[in-house]
């Protein structure tokens, strides 16, 4: 048995043709992560055998970072869209300059789930869900950049959203403040800051607001640095490098206050609005306690 084993490493490493069939057998279904370097060693085995030669066939320039999101190329703060898939990449769309009070802060891909039933036939098609620098949260169209869903996400307890993640992918996504801090002059004249972020929840494909959670210095310690929500559990980072997890589906359920759906007129706390709409924003709706 042990020789049997030992034999395909005798072997040397498998060419592409025996990788390819290997992996069209399933041979590596049972960890993900074997796929994904077996994957990344064909196109490496492609890319950097000595017959392969490469031509420069298109070349272009962006005033801000590149992003990239399955074969689409995203130039001038998302204002410019290529598919990198034909032969010879081509705009998708391109858009006019955007004012820096419209421009984009982060931005996740969201893909049609497969086998559901959905309300609009815009959300079959990839959409794009981007974060703006005065916290609107737009679902735009993948391929034309057409707005489809926006949502306003500050009221009167936040005003700088910064960060798009997912808690599940491509199901509910965390859209984080940056860390709150009070100017010099505040915190010379005795004003404590006891908020520190804001996670705001949504499920997506149909987007629907879960809740917003604030993270508090008073329940979570005065050293906290950053906080992350990933596959329902709730991290919380430390200045001292100490890290603590959380249970996040049982925070939502223990401590929302009152359930909101996007759209909803709301009396809360003093406030009258519409949930989602501007200038109320949403509504900090859970809090530990």
């Amino acid at each position: 048995a042990g020789g049997g084993r030992a034999g395909p490493r005798a072997c040397g490493v498998h060419n592409v043709c025996r990788l390819l069939t290997r992996r069209a057998h399933g041979f590596y279904a049972r960890d993900a992560g074997v796929a994904h370097r077996k994957n990344l060693g064909l196109l490496r085995k492609i890319m950097c055998q000595e017959s392969t030669k490469f031509k420069n066939v298109w070349t272009t320039h962006s005033a801000s970072p590149i992003a990239y999101e399955r074969g689409r190329i995203y130039m001038d703060n998302y204002q410019c869209c290529i598919s990198s898939i034909a032969q010879e990449p081509r705009i998708l769309y391109q858009k006019s300059k955007c004012a820096k009070s419209e421009k984009i802060e982060d931005a996740l891909l969201l893909e049609c789930p497969l086998g559901e039933m959905l309300p609009s036939p815009s959300d079959y098609k990839a959409s794009l869900i981007v974060l703006t620098v005065q916290n609107w949260l737009l679902r735009l169209s993948a391929d034309s950049g057409e707005v489809l869903e926006k949502v306003y996400l500050a009221g009167s307890c936040c005003k700088f959203f910064r960060y798009l993640s997912w808690d599940t992918p491509q199901e509910v996504m965390i859209v984080k403040s940056a860390q709150n801090k009070l100017p010099a002059a505040a915190r010379q004249a005795g004003i404590q800051q006891t908020v520190l972020f804001y996670l705001a929840v949504f499920q997506v494909l149909p987007l629907s607001f879960i809740g917003m959670l604030e993270i508090n210095k008073k329940i979570f310690g005065n050293s906290v640095t950053d906080v992350a929500v990933s596959n329902g559990i709730l991290i919380v980072m430390y200045s001292m490098g100490l890290v603590r997890l959380y249970n996040f589906k049982a925070i939502l359920e223990q401590f929302m206050e009152q359930p909101f759906d996007l759209g909803q007129e709301f009396n809360w706390n003093g406030q009258v609005g519409v949930v989602g709409k501007y200038p109320f924003g949403l509504p900090c709706n859970i809090k530990i306690t």
